[in-house]
């Protein structure tokens, strides 16, 4: 298992965030953070990064966008150009 400095914990910061880790480098990336301004930080940065994609996923687009968006799609699908 690596050691957990700034360079790994930056590095697996976003598998922590979505609990991708096993529950030994979760131990070491949370102990890593407590004492680590900077890649406390860091993880804050990525942290509201990825709640405002998560947010802007959820959100459908409304169905007039939607369809025009197929309709060039199977425009072009079918070879016809504007």
């Amino acid at each position: 298992m690596p050691e957990f400095d700034c360079q790994e914990t930056k590095r697996h910061v976003h598998e922590f965030l979505h609990n991708e880790l096993s529950e030994a480098e979760i131990v070491e990336i949370t102990a890593h953070l407590a004492n680590c301004d900077s890649c406390e930080g860091d993880y804050d940065v990525e942290n509201v990064l990825n709640n405002v994609i998560s947010r802007a996923c959820a959100d459908m687009p409304p169905q007039d966008l939607a369809d025009a968006i197929m309709n060039r799609v199977r425009e072009i699908q079918n070879g016809v150009a504007h």
